[in-house]
């Protein structure tokens, strides 16, 4: 999901749920290669989490469409046999590119049970070309109220413009549903706010859809309410109105013109109900 949507307590929980092992060593190859090289940097051990952020997966997606565009710019070359470019296939040529990331992963990881956050709109564009590389992946999107996720952004990157933190969430939760028809893999929906008022509710999700054993949900459970997601103030306590934020009248103008859309399509409010629907918000809070 988006960034500030509690995708970090999300990695951390399931992490240390399933006591994902860290990555084993490089492979032989690449450890004699390494050695070959005298500004190679020797492999360390280190404690999981190994890696707080994937965004590796996202270039498959670029590749792809790299590709594509190619062999539609050359259609005439490929139509001449006396082309070496007529006898390659371009479904053949994306399967070895998808088999290329798989091996990257299956190489650091040592198998297929990892587990990847990749926050932000190019990985959520990217999650169906994931699904070919690995079509047994289990999908957790996190997801948070654009009130919520703009302020607290706001906060972190005071840097970065106010117009760009509204687009950015506005981007990554119609690009969601955008791809989630898409996906024949297992997805499951999450919300932050039920993360941080409900993590009961939440981990029995998580339990059903992670499979998870009586100890392991205890585990998850304990999790949740001593490692909260990181903080955003007073947000993570109640919900607020956008009146309540303190933003300038220029500044509603502008969330409301980037994300009113997206905000109604998700069923959110600009009351301090959170919900569209107040009694989605009275049972959370419950």
């Amino acid at each position: 999901g988006a960034g500030r949507s509690g995708t970090s307590v999300l990695l951390n929980t399931v992490r240390k749920t399933l006591a994902v092992p860290p990555p084993p060593p490089p492979s032989r190859l690449v450890s004699r290669l390494n050695r070959l090289n005298p500004f190679a940097k020797p492999y360390v051990p280190v404690q999981v989490p190994r890696y707080g952020e994937g965004h590796v997966f996202p270039i498959l997606r670029g590749l792809h469409q790299s590709t594509a565009a190619y062999f539609q710019r050359n259609k005439v070359h490929a139509l001449n046999e006396r082309h070496m470019l007529h006898d390659v296939d371009e479904e053949d040529i994306q399967n070895r590119l998808a088999g290329l990331v798989r091996d990257i992963y299956l190489d650091r990881f040592g198998g297929t049970d990892f587990v990847d956050k990749t926050p932000g709109k190019e990985g959520i564009a990217a999650i169906p070309y994931m699904q070919q590389v690995f079509p047994n992946l289990r999908v957790i999107y996190a997801q948070r109220r654009g009130l919520e996720v703009v302020r607290s952004a706001v906060l972190k990157f005071p840097k970065t413009g106010f117009l760009s933190h509204c687009a950015t969430w506005r981007d990554c939760v119609m690009g969601w549903k955008s791809v989630r028809n898409q996906l024949q893999c297992q997805v499951l929906e999450i919300d932050q706010f039920e993360m941080h008022h409900r993590p009961d509710k939440v981990t029995e999700q998580l339990t059903d859809f992670l499979d998870l054993n009586a100890g392991q949900s205890a585990d998850m459970l304990e999790y949740f309410r001593t490692d909260r997601p990181q903080s955003s103030g007073a947000l993570n306590e109640e919900p607020l109105g956008i009146d309540q934020l303190g933003w300038s009248a220029k500044q509603v103008k502008v969330f409301r013109d980037v994300c009113s859309k997206a905000m109604h399509a998700c069923g959110y409010s600009e009351s301090d109900t959170y919900y569209l629907d107040a009694k989605l918000a009275d049972c959370s809070l419950a």
